[in-house]
């Protein structure tokens, strides 16, 4: 399974609905995609935006910085595009920011434990204790889907 860190609260945010990761570089890759809460703090003006207020909000007094260097969630990563090279132009969603690659997120499955992981910078391989330890609280067997 491929992994991808992120640093919060953008992880908790993708747990609670964010269907848009904005990068700098688009990817060919599609399937499944582990969340991996990196070990970086948030950064204040993060915690402060107003959709993750907003998504606070929705769900409660729930810490979206509180799970760190962990694979806190599995996603399908469904496409990828770049809004300032396609048109129209129009957002795919309010979780997108202009002139990013948009990595498209859907059937996104929180992890009821973080499953502690050290994370690296773009898209990675899982360890196999770690996909192990995924799947088992997914209800999967390890060997689906790598």
């Amino acid at each position: 399974m491929k992994a991808l860190s992120i640093r919060q609260p953008w992880a908790w945010a993708i747990c609670h609905g964010k269907d848009i990761e904005n990068r700098s570089r688009g990817t060919r890759y599609r399937g499944l995609l582990a969340i991996h809460a990196s070990k970086s703090p948030p950064y204040a003006r993060d915690l402060d935006d107003p959709l993750v207020l907003m998504t606070i909000a929705e769900h409660g007094l729930d810490d979206p910085s509180s799970a760190q260097g962990a694979i806190v969630a599995v996603a399908t990563l469904t496409g990828c595009h770049n809004e300032a090279t396609e048109e129209p132009r129009a957002s795919c969603s309010p979780w997108a920011q202009r002139d990013a690659c948009h990595w498209q997120l859907a059937n996104v499955r929180p992890l009821p434990e973080p499953v502690p992981c050290k994370g690296m910078l773009g898209l990675w391989r899982l360890p196999e204790d770690v996909e192990k330890a995924v799947r088992a609280q997914l209800g999967e067997d390890e060997n689906h889907d790598r």
